[in-house]
C-alpha cells in the first residue's frame, strides 16, 4: 500500500485553494447588492403581461425609463396583454 505522495499532496492543495477563492468570490458576489435605480428614471404605469408558455400574467405599476424589455418567464419574454380601460 503506497501512502500520499507528493504530486497527489500539490493537486489537493490546487483543489483546496480553488474552491476556497470560488467560495470567496460568489460570497462577495452576494455582499455587494446592485445598485438602486435613480427614482427619476423610474415612473408610473399600467401594463399587464402574459407568459405565452405557462399562461402567468402580470401587472407592471411602475418602470423604469432606461429599461424597455419585457419581463421574463419561463426564460422568455412575456408579451404585453391589452386590456380595455374600465
Amino acid at each position: 500500500m503506497t501512502g500520499i505522495g507528493p504530486l497527489d499532496l500539490a493537486i489537493a492543495v490546487l483543489i483546496g485553494l480553488a474552491i476556497w477563492r470560488g467560495s470567496l468570490a460568489v460570497i462577495r458576489a452576494l455582499s455587494n447588492p446592485p445598485d438602486q435605480p435613480d427614482p427619476d428614471a423610474v415612473v408610473p404605469t399600467r401594463q399587464d403581461y402574459k407568459c405565452t408558455v405557462c399562461g402567468t400574467e402580470v401587472t407592471m405599476t411602475v418602470r423604469n425609463v432606461d429599461e424597455t424589455p419585457p419581463p421574463r418567464h419561463c426564460r422568455e419574454e412575456m408579451i404585453p396583454v391589452w386590456r380595455p380601460p374600465g
